[in-house]
């Protein structure tokens, strides 16, 4: 019996990473701004964060049980494959678990992010992370020096690398349209109100605030196909060439959408199942809010902060100045969070927690989706999904929202990096779509100073 996710011979699961002692801080912090210019003495300010848990960050341990969890619903499901993880900012890096797997016997390799979400950090970075990494393994080199692409490449090219080699890495889609997402979210934010409920305050007098990873506001924009790839009816232009996508993938973008849009369609879905969950007519008021803004003052970011936004609640207004009704409390659910990590544990645990005990308002932070059964089951159909395309195999892509992205492999236009001016106007080339891994090696700069959230 062929192994399910057959053409492929191992599975690579690509995060951020984090340091993993207190030694490590600064030179992951450096790996995570290169090429920004960002000076040591800023890391260090930053790097604060990091020291309030010893210089450990939680993603490692969050990737490990993901890890594990993944391997063993695959072991389920017949499958007997390698399941490693590669990081982008420490160790193991990309690069390095490519080497591993190669070592191992592998050539062809499904690669799937820890980011729900379409976007630039969340999707397009990783395959330029990957691709930089197939370039380094072709030349021989392994990524172990831990200060980038450029500087493994100058120590291992023709040196301790090993000898080069070839492979295939392709990627699955983003995930965060499946019925686990939904499912741990919705568990996770009832099992929150029900904390909530255990303190005299029932739901209806609680505000649900869902909380993900802001971008730049041109980061946002670009997100989505642009004219040319998209159908009049989401306002682009029709396709005037389809784009060169897997076998059995439908060639139709129109339901491709962006990074905010993919959010509030999925809390379109979330909310009559909480509310059912709850036991209510319909659900509690609710907000989708920001954190981790990060680049200069004067760069627009995605907005309302978290903490501006609770300030507002008290005030009984929105931070657009509508009024609204004073909560009881508010759960915080960090839905654009695969997992608990910096940008969860210090933006939400810590600091928007502090917010709301300085204005006396009752707070409860929801769990995230983590390794919930039935993401995990989710997580194992698309790469199940994936191997049916490669497979040639007629692939139609379940989703709770109805819309993408659906792609396997992403369209030239689709999770650009931030420009300076809007689409269309001055934008960086970008290199078009390959069948496996699309884009030329990582040039962009990260687009947060430590940026965690952004791929979890």
């Amino acid at each position: 019996m062929s192994d399910p996710l057959a053409p492929y011979d191992a599975v690579l699961l690509l995060s951020y990473g984090g340091p993993q002692g207190p030694d490590d801080v600064l030179p992951f912090m450096r790996n995570a701004t290169a090429g920004r210019g960002v000076p040591d003495s800023r890391l260090l300010e930053v790097s604060g964060h990091y020291g309030r848990f010893g210089g450990v960050s939680p993603i490692n341990a969050r990737n490990d049980e993901l890890l594990a969890a993944l391997r063993t619903e695959l072991a389920a499901r017949g499958s007997h494959l390698p399941v490693v993880i590669g990081n982008r900012n420490w160790h193991p890096f990309v690069s390095e678990a490519l080497r591993a797997l190669a070592d191992g016997g592998a050539r062809r390799i499904l690669a799937m992010t820890t980011s729900a979400y379409g976007s630039y950090s969340g999707c397009r970075q990783y395959r330029e992370d990957v691709a930089g990494a197939l370039a380094l393994l072709a030349a021989g080199a392994d990524g172990a020096t831990g200060r980038g692409a450029e500087a493994d490449a100058a120590a291992r090219v023709g040196g301790l690398g090993g000898e080069p080699v070839e492979l295939v890495v392709d990627k699955t889609r983003p995930f965060y349209n499946t019925e686990g997402m939904l499912r741990a979210n919705v568990d996770a934010i009832a099992e929150a109100y029900g904390r909530m409920a255990e303190r005299g305050l029932p739901p209806r007098s609680v505000r649900l605030v869902l909380v993900t990873h802001s971008v730049p506001v041109s980061m946002e924009e670009l997100s989505a196909p642009g004219p040319g790839e998209v159908v009049p009816d989401l306002g682009g232009a029709a396709p005037v060439a389809a784009p060169r996508l897997e076998p059995g993938v439908t060639a139709d973008l129109s339901t491709e959408i962006s990074y905010v849009e993919q959010h509030r369609r999925l809390i379109e879905v979330l909310l009559p199942a909480l509310a059912e969950s709850l036991g209510l007519e319909a659900a509690p008021g609710h907000d989708l809010v920001y954190c981790s803004r990060s680049g200069p003052p004067h760069a627009r970011w995605l907005e309302p902060d978290v903490n501006d936004h609770l300030e507002a609640l008290v005030g009984g207004r929105l931070t657009d100045g509508t009024p609204v009704r004073p909560p009881a409390g508010v759960v915080v659910a960090p839905i654009g969070f695969v997992a608990d990590h910096m940008e969860v544990v210090f933006d939400l645990d810590t600091e928007a927690a502090q917010t709301a005990a300085r204005l006396g308002l009752p707070y409860v932070r929801a769990a995230t989706a983590g390794t919930h059964p039935a993401l995990v089951s989710s997580l194992a159909d698309v790469l199940a999904e994936r191997a049916a395309a490669a497979r040639g195999e007629e692939v139609r892509p379940a989703s709770t929202t109805g819309v993408g992205p659906f792609h396997t492999v992403c369209p030239p236009q689709c999770c650009r990096p931030e420009t300076r001016s809007a689409r269309g106007r001055g934008m960086r080339p970008t290199a078009k779509s390959l069948p496996s891994v699309s884009v030329s090696p990582h040039t962009a700069p990260d687009t947060a100073l430590v940026n965690e959230g952004s791929t979890q």
